[in-house]
C-alpha cells in the first residue's frame, strides 16, 4: 500500500516531524569539537548542514506556502543554495542558536502545512520564485526529502570523526 503524500497535509506535516525529530537526535549526538571539522576535498561542515537544513525547510515548506521566509537577515547566503563558500565565511550561530532554530521551526512548519487544503497541495505553490510547474506538495515533500539527506551528511562527518 502506497501513501500518497499529495493529498495529505496531514501527513506532510507528519513527516516533517519525524525527519526534525531524527535530525535533533543526530544534531544531539554530535559534540561541539565535531562542528566544524570537513575533511579534505569537501568544505561543508556540520554546523553548516543544520544550519542548511533549518534554510531548506523554510524556502521549500514555509515560504513555498506563505512567499515569505522566517529565517534572520543574512541566513540564505551563509546556509542557501547558492551561499558564499563556507570558508568565507567570518561569523557563524553557535550550536544552541541552531538547535533552539531547529526546535521552534517545527511546530511553525507543521501549522503552515496543516493549514493547505488538498486542492491547494495539488497546485502550484504561491511562491512564483519556487516557479508554477510543480505542485505545492512537490515543494514541501522535497523539504523533507533533502533535510533527511543531510542527516546522512551530518553522520558520516561525525562519524569520520570518531575513527581518527
Amino acid at each position: 500500500m502506497s501513501i500518497d503524500l499529495s493529498k495529505d497535509a496531514g501527513l506532510l506535516a507528519g513527516l516533517a516531524g519525524e525527519v526534525r525529530a531524527k535530525t535533533l537526535r543526530l544534531f544531539d549526538d554530535v559534540k561541539d569539537s565535531e562542528l566544524m571539522y570537513s575533511p579534505p576535498g569537501l568544505s561543508n561542515h556540520i554546523l553548516w548542514y543544520a544550519g542548511h537544513v533549518l534554510w531548506v525547510q523554510d524556502a521549500l515548506g514555509i515560504a513555498a506556502v506563505t512567499c515569505k521566509s522566517e529565517l534572520p537577515a543574512g541566513w540564505a547566503e551563509t546556509f542557501g543554495k547558492f551561499c558564499r563558500p563556507v570558508k568565507e565565511t567570518q561569523h557563524w550561530p553557535d550550536r544552541n542558536e541552531i538547535r533552539e532554530r531547529l526546535v521552534a521551526q517545527l511546530p511553525r512548519l507543521q501549522e503552515i502545512i496543516g493549514a493547505v487544503g488538498k486542492r491547494d497541495l495539488e497546485g502550484p505553490s504561491p511562491n512564483k520564485a519556487l516557479g508554477t510547474e510543480k505542485p505545492l506538495w512537490y515543494w514541501i515533500t522535497h523539504a523533507s526529502h533533502d533535510e533527511a539527506n543531510h542527516q546522512g551528511e551530518i553522520y558520516l562527518l561525525m562519524k569520520m570523526q570518531r575513527k581518527k
